[in-house]
Formats: C-alpha cells, structure tokens, sequence
C-alpha cells in the first residue's frame, strides 16, 4: 500500500492528517497510518482538545476496529504531568503516537519542551517511531506554527504564530484547508519570509513523510503546496496593520491521492495508480 519501506532501528515516518479522518468506515487514511510500520502498539495524546476522554475513546475504537488491540490514551492536562514516568515508560513499546485535534496552542504549551516530548522525538529519530497528527496534532508537528486569521488571512496582521514542536522545520502545516478556506491564512504567513514553504492538508487526507522527507497523499481530499520564494510582488512590508495585502507569482499545487511528493526539491516525483514514476514522466503526462 505504501510506496517506500524503512529499516529497522532508523528514524519513522511522519504522518499528517487534515482533520475529519473517517474513524468508522473504510477508515483509509488509519489504515494507512497503521500500515506504515505495522502498528501493534498505539499512543493517543488527546491534549489539544477540550474533551479529551470521550475523544480518546473514539480512537480507541477506532484503531480496535483496524485491528490494533494495544492502545493507551495519555490524558494530559497540564504540563507537569508530562514528566510522568509512567508515560515514559510505556512510550518504549509504542509504534504509533497519535496527537488528535483541538487547539495546537494549547497542545504546544502543555507538552512544549516536556520530557514526553523529548522521548518522542529521540524513539521517532532512532527506534522508528511514526509519528501522527490530525488537525491541531498535525499544524503542531511543524515549526513554526500558524493559528488565528481564518477570514481575514489577507488582511496584515491577523495571522499569528508560534514555535511548534519542530517535528518537521521550516515548513508551516495548516489543515482543514480547503474546507475553511485557509489559503489567505498560509499566503500571509508565507508573505513574512519567515518560512517560504507551505502544506495545506484537507479533511479526510493525510501526507505520509518517509525518512528522506518524501511523502505520498492518501485519503480523499486535496493537498495544497505553496512556495513563495519567487513572489514578483507584494506589499506587505509597505502596508500597517489592518490593512489589505496584495501579492503575486506565488506557486501553487494541487496534489491528490497516490501523488508522491519530494519536499526537499518541492517537486512532484511520481503518482500512484498511473504508471509514472519519475519527474520526467509526470511532466510529460501532465497534459
């Protein structure tokens, strides 16, 4: 199912989902993430969100019905209990930690520079932990990351930010993308220069990052890639807050599911169920 394997004892996978992932029919973007390292062991974290019990339960139905058996819901409040051994301790075994959605703010101040935190990103680096997100979970893996200014994305000043957890640098995640209408919210972001690189994730879709930050799309919606490196024009340093931006030359793309995307060369170097595998052979069957 997916197209790249990893040894063991080698960094895991990187799994971002646009939020509203089906958790009770053919469930593929689950199935998908479950796959990546065949999943015996399952950690939920539903901080991000407001009612973190009966969400955790949720998932844990949901992976049940996948066919996953062992499955822990760590349900952290506050930052102290981060630190917990106990949550240390069961991370040794896991395959899987799955970061659900809700607020990412809040995400990053409980879990920020935790030990939790710390232990993931060693077990995901070197042991082949997949990490996944969906919604907040997924904005949260990058660094830096974006929240506010859903309507008024083009309007300065109503976007703001934050450091993320830094699961993938340099490259902001923003989801439900096309369904709230998100692209006014990354074109400012990206306008700042502070990254220049952008993935817009839909609803029901995930990308699945390989060791070598190569990803496919799965799911049932839309990716969205944005580049701003080369923007013949925008005013947003001229302009004050409050005020409209006005911008050209960005680079968009629309990605779907089986396309196979390069991030370090942001370039499309392959899709799925068409027969073409190289970069050549999708620019020359893009007609």
């Amino acid at each position: 199912m997916i197209f790249f394997n990893k040894s063991e004892n080698s960094k895991g996978y990187l799994a971002l989902v646009g939020g509203a992932e089906d958790r009770k029919d053919n469930m593929i973007v689950l199935r998908s993430i479950v796959a990546l390292n065949n999943a015996k062991n399952i950690i939920v974290i539903p901080t991000a969100t407001s009612y973190p019990v009966e969400c955790g339960q949720d998932y844990q139905d949901a992976f049940k019905r996948i066919g996953v058996e062992n499955i822990h819901v760590f349900d952290i409040r506050e930052k102290r209990e981060a630190d917990d051994p106990k949550y240390l301790e069961l991370l040794d075994s896991a395959d899987l930690v799955y970061f659900t959605g809700g607020d990412q703010v809040r995400l990053v101040n409980v879990l920020g520079e935790t030990a939790l935190i710390e232990k993931i990103v060693l077990l995901h680096k070197t042991k082949g932990l997949t990490i996944a997100g969906t919604s907040a979970g997924a904005a949260a893996a990058s660094n830096p990351m974006t929240y506010d200014g859903d309507n008024e994305g083009l309007i300065k000043g109503t976007v703001a930010h934050t450091k993320g957890f830094g699961f993938i640098e340099n490259i902001t995640i923003d989801t439900h993308f096309v369904a709230r209408g998100r692209i006014g919210r990354m074109t400012q972001f990206l306008c700042t220069e502070i990254p220049n690189r952008g993935i817009g994730i839909g609803e029901n879709t995930a990308i699945l990052i390989n060791p070598q930050n190569i990803f496919e799309v799965v799911g049932t919606g839309i990716i969205t890639v944005v580049d701003t490196n080369d923007v013949s024009f925008s005013n947003v340093n001229a302009i004050n807050p409050g005020q409209r931006i006005s911008i050209n030359g960005i680079k968009v793309g629309f990605l779907q599911h089986g396309a196979i995307f390069d991030i370090t060369q942001w370039l499309v170097v392959g899709h799925k169920g068409y027969g073409i595998e190289t970069p050549s052979e999708v620019l020359n069957n893009r007609n």
